[in-house]
């Protein structure tokens, strides 16, 4: 999704730190879009002659936004396979008529909610690390922004697009889905790791 151009062009700080928090705001939007069900947000426009370079590869990141990078997969991994258990629980009750569709509605309504909060507090949290590590490395900023786009839409994508999927059909699904909720959580954050381990080393 990067604007190629003949020369890339020259952040300062102020444009820099204004960039990831649009970037921020786009990863917020489309997560909140994607769990309600809702239209897209636009397409994100790069700043005109941007070049954040190739995506396929950020291990000439500076360290510090590794870490902050790294930090945030953690994160995520912790929200997504954490919820396992509570997800499991609701799901034999609700299948064993314990909880009625509504209430069983109502708690995953409520984990949603939470993986956007928790998403958010995370996205704010690395935003922040990464102005800073883009001030230390001015050279480097056009990638940490790249990096940063590249990894919240594999996130929000990939990882809670497909939590919100799975939460569609085990609803739907009840009786054949919830002895596989551990196993699923489980295989969503591998794949995560993965991904990111590709990317960033």
């Amino acid at each position: 999704m990067t604007a190629q151009t003949s020369a890339a062009t020259q952040l300062t700080n102020d444009e820099f730190d204004d960039l990831i928090d649009r970037i921020n705001a786009h990863h917020q939007a489309s997560l909140a879009a994607l769990t309600a069900g809702g239209p897209k947000p636009a397409p994100f426009v790069w700043p005109e002659g941007f070049d954040g370079g190739s995506n396929d590869d950020y291990t000439d990141l500076p360290q510090d936004s590794i870490d902050a990078f790294a930090t945030s997969r953690q994160a995520n991994s912790d929200q997504a396979d954490g919820q396992t258990d509570h997800i499991a629980s609701i799901s034999e009750d609700y299948k064993n008529e314990k909880l009625s569709g509504d209430a069983f509605d109502d708690l995953i309504d409520k984990q949603k909610q939470d993986n956007i909060d928790k998403f958010t507090q995370d996205q704010n949290d690395t935003a922040n690390k990464l102005k800073a590590s883009g001030h230390a490395h001015p050279g480097k900023q056009s990638r940490i922004a790249q990096a940063f786009y590249d990894a919240g839409d594999w996130i929000v994508n990939n990882l809670w697009g497909a939590v919100k999927d799975f939460f569609t059909k085990l609803a739907e699904q009840i009786k054949e889905w919830w002895d596989s909720v551990v196993s699923w959580f489980g295989k969503a954050v591998d794949s995560l790791k993965t991904w990111w381990n590709s990317l960033f080393g």
